[in-house]
């Protein structure tokens, strides 16, 4: 085994290259001699089997078929059949001479020969409308004729099956000798190979497992499994070798460069702790042979340099931003605001009004009292009490709430309806509740209140916008195992299914710009989401677009 060790990598792969070759080449040979051997043992067997058929083919059937063509033509009922019936029995009598002239020197060219006058015979009687004399020469000499025809060509016919039979049987037999001729070649050259294969690939493998020892050990320590990679030793002159000694090289160095690199990690580790405990006074000053390392450390105390003020920056942006969407969503609300109590005092106005008039007619006519009027100011004082309570009712409305609370959602959606109550009902839109199951929900009441408002005043839009016949909204409330949910559906004629996606993003809007603003839903949806830990969601159903609010039951952790 040791001489092996003498030899490369390349000139022991050139052995095992080597025998392969030969191998091929010996079974090559073997193999194209057995092809040749047997493709003329095939040939012969195929000669042999083929003069069988032919005697099938072209004589015994066609034979078969003129007999029962003279058949026919005795027993033909008419002369227009019979005439018929003598034109097939002419073809097959033509192709069956052609047939038996190749075996023109055999004595069943002779029978043959005696069996077609036998048929001439047959017709020459039913030419003369003999059909008795034709119909016993038919059955009795043409039929031993005919039978003497067919021994003679199944004795042919026997005989060249029986010699084909032969052939087979020898075939099979030279088959058997080539087949323990080709395994006894396989079995030495398999003998060889293995011998010479398995002294090369020992050699080999005992070498890869060094290496992957010693990497493995190396990935161990990569791992921090262990404090140190040992260096992998290999007693051999090929390319492992000199393998072992460049890896050996390599991960002295890298074991060097990994610790400069652990160094410089615990130094980023304990700057980044200053900076979460907001301490950005540290820097990073650690050497390491990586350049992207020490890329990382530039960036990194850049980075600090410039973080406290960019943060502040975008604080400052983000408060900006989040007061302008308030601002506007608030002066958006003002305008529905103002044009829900129009709607509510409306009514009372003019029934102040129609008191102001009563007053005066019944003043012209003389009929005007005391009792007469302190009821009149007694009911102009409830009118506008009513008014004034409604700017109440308003304000509380749109006051935001300081802290969370367990509310009844159908109080919520209610309380929200009766908002916009006066200007539906103006306007000829039914609002119907479907309440399912009430649920109590924690989080802010007024400001989940304006979320459904939101969805009113949206839908009241769109129906107007549209000129819907018969418009409504139904509101339905019930309760999942988790969450209260509410679906509004309205019968505007849906959202368009490319801006379903879009209707929550912040200014955007289907209004024209004087009329909306693009807030509401964006609102909306953080009031939900973020405010209230649920979900706020929109599809088009049936003729309308239907908004499903869903919002947890029950109080979060933490909260």
């Amino acid at each position: 085994m040791k001489f092996i060790n003498r030899f490369s990598i390349t000139l022991k792969f050139g052995i095992l290259f080597g025998i392969l070759c030969l191998s091929i080449l010996i079974l090559g040979y073997t193999s194209i001699d057995i092809s040749e051997s047997s493709k003329e043992k095939l040939k012969i067997l195929h000669t042999k089997s083929q003069k069988a058929l032919l005697l099938q083919d072209k004589l015994i059937s066609p034979l078969y078929a003129l007999r029962e063509m003279s058949q026919s033509l005795v027993m033909a009922p008419n002369q227009p059949i019979r005439h018929k019936v003598e034109k097939k029995l002419t073809k097959i009598m033509i192709k069956l001479d052609s047939a038996f002239l190749l075996y023109k020197d055999n004595k069943i060219y002779e029978e043959w020969i005696k069996y077609k006058n036998f048929l001439k015979i047959t017709k020459e009687y039913l030419k003369d409308d003999f059909e008795e004399g034709a119909y016993v020469n038919l059955t009795i000499p043409s039929k031993e004729q005919f039978d003497l025809l067919v021994t003679e060509l199944l004795k042919m016919q026997t005989e060249s099956l029986n010699n084909s039979k032969i052939a087979y049987t020898t075939a099979v037999e030279e088959a058997k000798q080539l087949k323990f001729e080709i395994i006894s070649y396989l079995f030495l050259i398999l003998v060889f190979s293995l011998f010479i294969g398995l002294l090369v690939s020992n050699n080999i493998i005992k070498s890869i497992f060094s290496v992957q020892y010693g990497l493995n050990d190396f990935f161990e320590y990569l791992n921090n499994k262990k404090d140190k990679a040992e260096k992998i030793f290999i007693d051999n002159n090929d390319e492992f070798s000199d393998m072992a000694g460049v890896i050996n090289q390599n991960v002295y160095l890298i074991q060097k460069n990994i610790e400069k690199d652990k160094a410089l990690i615990k130094n980023a580790t304990r700057v980044l702790e200053n900076i979460k405990c907001g301490n950005l006074g540290t820097r990073l000053t650690k050497e390491t042979n990586s350049d992207v390392l020490n890329e990382l450390k530039y960036m990194i105390n850049d980075m600090i340099d410039n973080l406290e003020s960019r943060i502040e920056e975008e604080l400052n942006k983000r408060l900006e931003q989040e007061q302008i969407l308030i601002q506007q969503s608030k002066l958006a609300s003002m305008g529905e605001m103002i044009g829900n109590i129009a709607h509510q005092w409306r009514q009372p106005i003019a029934q102040i009004a129609a008191i102001f008039m009563n007053m005066k007619i019944t003043y012209d006519f003389n009929n005007f009292t005391k009792d007469y009027l302190d009821s009149k100011i007694k009911e102009g004082n409830n009118l506008t009490n009513y008014m004034s309570q409604t700017i109440s009712d308003f304000q509380n409305f749109f006051n935001p709430q300081g802290e969370k609370e367990y509310f009844s959602i159908e109080t919520a959606c209610k309380d929200a309806y009766f908002i916009v109550e006066s200007s539906l009902k103006y306007h000829g839109i039914n609002v119907e509740f479907n309440v399912i199951e009430d649920n109590e929900v924690y989080g802010y009441k007024n400001e989940y209140s304006q979320v459904i408002l939101n969805i009113f005043s949206n839908a009241k839009d769109i129906i107007l916008e549209r000129k819907i016949e018969s418009p409504k909204i139904v509101v339905e409330i019930k309760s999942g195992d988790e969450y209260a949910i509410v679906k509004i559906q309205d019968n505007g004629g849906g959202i368009k299914e490319e801006l379903v996606e879009k209707i929550f993003e912040p200014y955007f809007t289907t209004k024209h710009k004087t009329q909306g603003t693009g807030i509401g839903l964006y609102m909306s949806k953080n009031i939900i989401e973020r405010n209230m830990n649920g979900y706020i969601n929109v599809k088009n159903k049936n003729s309308g677009a239907c908004f499903r609010i869903k919002v947890i039951k029950n109080k979060v952790k933490n909260e």
